[in-house]
């Protein structure tokens, strides 16, 4: 069987327990009558998420899991106690975050990011913080310019921020983290700046933006949507160069310096008229 992850099964047995389902791999694990739909009988094929229960035997679930084994997640933390902290994966039964696989102290309500895994020596599914060792390192299938998602992962204070891209590699963000508005687990789309093959580790370094790399780009990606928005607004929004950073990506989803050359641009377009108030259409 894959623990903690979705197996193909066949139903084998009822019992007043549940269902016994036999994995691919001809393990046969028990399906809790609470969790198996009602028309469900010997001799169905159904996908099941398998994992363990508190007393660390295999249990099958229709539940859907938030991420799998293998996997990096931004996962709600639920509760915490001496154990560690626990956090929401979608189950019924909580994933643990151990107290020496986290960054910081945590309480209820905050995100984690975290990679899900099998502890080598228990077994059992669990979840570490510590995620840099689990980044795919070859770069190959990505190229400078292209847009990628992203979930803040870590910030070095007044230098940058570190993100996962697209849920598998590792990219950094230089500059003020304060200005960007951002918090850990925070997921928004970006850019990829550059790429810098590092021989030694046998990887990419991978430089992001959250602006397309370009003016032309940058121009293409978001005229349509200002223009949308002054339309909708009567022709006119109170942006301008008094408004903050975080006003800006908030409104428009793009940094000051862009919307000021996008500004800029429609202007000399004579499609703006610009003030210390906002912007109008012409």
């Amino acid at each position: 069987m894959q623990l903690g992850n979705y197996n193909e099964c066949s139903v084998e047995e009822e019992l007043p327990q549940g269902f016994y389902v036999k994995t691919e791999d001809g393990d046969r694990v028990l399906l809790p009558k609470g969790k198996a739909p009602k028309e469900l009988k010997i001799g169905d094929k159904i996908t099941l998420f398998i994992y363990l229960d508190n007393e660390a035997r295999p249990v099958a679930t229709t539940q859907k899991a938030k991420a799998k084994v293998g996997e990096f997640a931004v996962l709600k933390v639920k509760d915490v106690n001496d154990a560690g902290a626990f956090l929401d994966w979608g189950l019924d039964k909580d994933l643990i975050l151990p107290y020496n696989n986290q960054l910081g102290e945590l309480v209820a309500g905050d995100l984690c990011v975290v990679h899900i895994h099998l502890d080598e020596r228990s077994g059992r599914i669990t979840s570490t913080e510590k995620i840099l060792h689990y980044f795919e390192r070859d770069v190959s299938e990505l190229k400078e310019g292209q847009e990628v998602s992203l979930v803040a992962y870590d910030f070095q204070e007044n230098y940058c921020i570190d993100f996962l891209v697209n849920m598998r590699y590792t990219g950094r963000l230089y500059g003020d983290p304060v200005a960007t508005g951002l918090h850990i687990g925070d997921k928004r789309n970006g850019y990829i700046h550059s790429i810098r093959i590092n021989e030694e580790k046998g990887g990419g370094l991978i430089t992001l933006s959250l602006s397309p790399i370009g003016f032309d780009a940058l121009v293409d990606k978001h005229k349509d949507s200002l223009l949308k928005m002054l339309k909708d607004n009567g022709g006119f929004l109170p942006f301008s160069d008094n408004s903050t950073p975080e006003e800006i990506r908030d409104k428009f989803g793009m940094s000051k310096k862009g919307f000021k050359k996008l500004a800029g641009r429609l202007w000399k377009e004579g499609v703006l008229e610009l003030s210390a108030e906002g912007i109008k259409l012409v």
